[in-house]
């Protein structure tokens, strides 16, 4: 683990005294050996890093520990040598004191440490030493630190040295239960407090710490893999890519039980982070973890002296982990895996069409620990590079080259459908469908409706419908279903979403419409046929990832199927690598509706569209004007004054369908929904009887409105599928419940929550499990960090009658400014996050030096290291 964070200038002795003020052990508050007096003081091991003349020049000795007067003197901004001053103060007199990098090593190392003989130890602290160092060293190749202005233009630069005090602690901070006496967790640790750089031309600067935290994973990864290798060079077997997302490692033979065991401090941490994501819908950045860390720290002293070497044995023999245990996982070095490439080219595009420089290193240097040296990985990715495995954009993006020729060969095939005449139908055929569905919704087709049905139902073995929220997209689609009927066609829908599927089947009055990953593999199988008589629809096709989409489009081509893609680009985006529906529309017959039915007032069909363009603080204007959008202190206040208006408004108008809409974290959902249930409750229109469910801050009781958040097996039945709403009807026993479901597809199913739990509350519902969903009312909380043009925009564009907007200052950082509130609110409002393919960006036409700039760097890093 590696964590980032500022030390302020008016903390810099407190914090120096901090880090200084260990034990040999770093147990931070007994004695030093044990022939120490107990409550004696020593030194934490520490050492300068920086270039001998530098250091020279400051009067610190290169070899020699860190004094805490020296640091103290250079944390304040001047020369321990003669006291000139070395970094001005910023305009208002302050000045940021360091930046300290802390790199922890992985619990089941701490763990091994703790256990061992002083002469494992002390070989566990050297590859350690060395794994900070050559971080240390990837930083001062890789990142630019300093910013320079040349010719009034700000550019930034690598540095030629750190400067930099490291101190070793060997155990975690107390947490608060330990601090009455207790015995601290082993934690191996180094905190390297940056104190400036020194410049290509040898003068002393401040470092930009925006770039430390945004190299954080890279260089936190960048650590692991070589405390790894270093590991293995000593003969222990690691674990590699285990924890979350793959991006950690452990000691193969420390029992698990152990590591979390000594994980105390570890849990503290992760206690508030955990409260951070619920708050705010993502894990902490670098700089915020840092500050949760310092945070969540206990004191540095107790009453007493307490053996913390004998304690540790003790615990370490509890767990089975003996000296001699200890001494038996070192073995002969096992080989390295040669599987890195090809699991970093199937891993890179999982989520996105393209990765930074910066992420695509912390994720190769990830995937290394316990396989290979971080060096090798980056002649690893040279390689790739060299081999057109990897593709180097102009933006700094990678991409792999399989995706980018999948994404090039679905748009030529698309193109080269232009002219088909698939699925012809007649002018009869249309005029019958379109008189059909005017006479089912009692309203004409608009003029752009019209002409979208044409556009959709005429030349072009691949078409494309977009339709923004709130435009009628589903009379088009209804009204070109029945005419292709008419011909003798058969249409079957699709759609990412089972429910989305669902309930396309059902408005368009189709035989079948199954998931898109069904629909390819029954395909694929057999179990489903295609040929020239068949038209495919699938709706939100702005949600779908490449993988699925160019399957769909190899499966449509080489079968002679019509396929119609049917989505909107600035709704909500792929899970996965997208974008190409966007893309798409350039190349094959495309119809847009733009007139929104869906809204009663006019002026707020403007908003949805002043949201869609990016212009959401004209919109934010409109809402406030008309009494739409409430601003409360606390995120926790505001989620209340919104069901509290949520309860109202059911009750004032009880045939309304309402629902309340965050973008925010299933934890803060369930808590919304709790609030919801406990209002129904109260008012006597829930049954006495619960069922109680794994996981939630509540139990299920007849009259409840709850959603089905995965596909439902009920034997002998159809499914039920993700995102399917209904009622519970009947509790019966501990676990069983009677849900009547909604939708397309109304029927009653049986559910023994023992055996499927995967129900929530639904009068509080996430914003992509309602895109596609029209309600009479609508509650949209919002103004967190996952706020985004997006989700703005359909979460706004649900309801016909009304739309009321809940944000807090607290989320937007104001304090009792409600105009810096709404700008804030709106900046977020406005910014998008959608997918984009790897062909929206050119490659880099001299591939070779991209190449070229890999491996020199990659060939650096030995040197780099010898430095130290």
């Amino acid at each position: 683990m590696q964590t980032t964070h500022k030390i302020s200038g008016d903390s810099a002795a407190g914090y120096a005294a901090y880090l200084a003020s260990a034990s040999d052990r770093g147990d931070y508050y007994t004695g030093g050996r044990e022939d120490e007096p107990a409550g004696a003081t020593a030194l934490a091991p520490s050492r300068w890093h920086g270039s001998p003349a530098l250091l020279a020049h400051l009067g610190l000795a290169s070899e020699g520990p860190v004094k805490r007067e020296d640091l103290a003197d250079l944390m304040g901004g001047v020369s321990p040598a003669d006291g000139h001053e070395l970094r001005q103060a910023g305009g208002n007199g302050s000045r940021v004191a360091g930046i300290d990098m802390t790199f922890s090593a992985p619990k089941s190392v701490s763990a091994l440490w703790a256990v061992s003989s002083p002469y494992e130890r002390a070989r566990i602290e050297a590859a350690h030493s060395r794994a900070v160092a050559g971080t240390i060293a990837r930083v001062e190749r890789d990142v630019e630190l300093l910013r320079t202005r040349v010719d009034g233009e700000l550019r930034w630069e690598r540095a030629n040295r750190l400067l930099a005090a490291e101190f070793v602690h060997t155990s975690s901070r107390l947490t608060r239960d330990q601090e009455q006496g207790g015995v601290p967790d082993p934690q191996l640790h180094s905190h390297v407090v940056v104190l400036g750089a020194e410049r290509m031309n040898g003068r002393f600067a401040a470092v930009d710490s925006r770039e430390l935290f945004r190299s954080a994973r890279a260089n936190g990864a960048w650590y692991r893999a070589e405390l790894a290798h270093g590991l293995q060079q000593l003969g222990l077997e690691i674990r590699g890519r285990t924890g979350r997302d793959g991006r950690y490692f452990e000691v193969a033979g420390v029992p698990e039980a152990l590591s979390e065991r000594w994980s105390m401090r570890g849990a503290e941490i992760e206690r508030a982070a955990r409260a951070f994501r619920n708050r705010y819908g993502r894990d902490p950045r670098a700089g915020e973890l840092g500050s949760i860390t310092v945070g969540t720290r206990g004191t540095k002293s107790t009453a007493t002296a307490v053996n913390v070497d004998g304690a540790w044995q003790a615990v370490g023999e509890e767990y089975g982990l003996t000296r001699d245990r200890a001494q038996s996982l070192y073995s002969p070095q096992r080989g390295a895996s040669a599987t890195l490439g090809r699991d970093l080219l199937r891993d890179l595009t999982r989520t996105h069409s393209t990765m930074s420089d910066r992420d695509l290193r912390a994720r190769a240097y990830e995937f290394a620990a316990g396989y290979l040296h971080p060096g090798e990985a980056d002649e690893v990715l040279a390689g790739l590079a060299r081999e057109g495995e990897l593709v180097a954009l102009t933006n700094d993006h990678w991409t792999t080259r399989e995706l980018r020729e999948r994404e090039q060969q679905t748009l030529e095939l698309a193109k080269a459908r232009m002219s088909e005449r698939s699925a012809p139908v007649s002018e009869k055929s249309i005029r019958e469908s379109r008189l059909e569905v005017q006479r089912e919704i009692g309203a004409q087709l608009s003029t752009e409706q019209r002409a979208a049905l044409s556009t959709i139902t005429g030349e072009g073995g691949v078409t494309v419908l977009v339709g923004q929220a709130g435009t009628g997209k589903g009379v088009v689609i209804r009204a070109a279903a029945a005419a292709w009927q008419r011909e003798g066609y058969r249409v079957i829908g699709t759609a990412i979403a089972g429910a989305t599927a669902e309930r396309l089947g059902a408005d368009a009055k189709l035989e079948r419409s199954v998931t898109t990953d069904a629909l390819n593999a029954r395909v694929e199988s057999g179990a489903i046929s295609l040929d020239a008589h068949t038209v495919v629809v699938m709706d939100e096709a702005g949600m779908a990832d490449t993988h699925r989409l160019s399957t769909l489009m190899e499966i449509s081509a080489r079968q002679q199927s019509k396929l119609v893609l049917v989505g909107d680009q600035a709704q909500l985006p792929a899970i996965g690598a997208g974008g190409m529906f966007a893309t798409l529309q350039e190349g094959v017959p495309t119809a847009e509706v733009t007139e929104i039915h869906r809204a009663t007032h006019a002026w707020e069909r403007e908003a949805w569209k002043r949201v869609r363009a990016g212009e959401a603080d004209r919109a934010l204007v409109s809402y406030r004007g008309h009494g739409r959008l409430h601003i409360s202190d606390t995120r926790e206040q505001t989620a209340e004054r919104m069901v509290a208006d949520w309860d109202h408004a059911r009750k004032e108008h009880p045939g309304e369908r309402t629902v309340m809409l965050s973008d925010a974290s299933n934890v803060e959902l369930d808590r919304i929904n709790a609030l919801a249930q406990e209002r129904r409750a109260q008012a006597g229109e829930l049954g006495a009887q619960s069922v109680e469910l794994p996981d939630r801050n509540y139990g299920l009781s007849p009259g409840d409105e709850v959603i089905f958040t995965s596909a439902f097996h009920q034997p002998g039945q159809s499914r039920v599928e993700n995102g399917t709403l209904g009622t519970v009807t009947e509790v019966a026993g501990e676990s069983r419940l009677s849900i009547e479901t909604k939708g397309s597809r109304e029927r009653e199913v049986q559910v023994d929550a023992k055996e499927f739990s995967e129900l929530r509350l639904a009068y509080a519902q996430h914003v992509y499990k309602a895109q596609g969903r029209t309600v009479d009312r609508a509650f949209v909380l919002t103004g967190g960090w996952q706020t985004d043009r997006e989700r703005a925009y359909v979460a706004l564009s649900r309801a016909q009658e009304r739309t009321d907007i809940y944000v807090s200052r607290e989320d937007l950082g104001e304090k009792g400014m409600d105009a810096g509130a709404i700008e804030r609110l709106g900046e977020a409002m406005a910014q998008s996050h959608a997918r984009e393919p790897s062909i929206a960006t050119e490659a880099v036409q001299e591939r070779e030096s991209e190449v070229d700039r890999l491996m020199r760097e990659s060939q650096e890093h030995d040197r780099d290291i010898g430095r130290d």
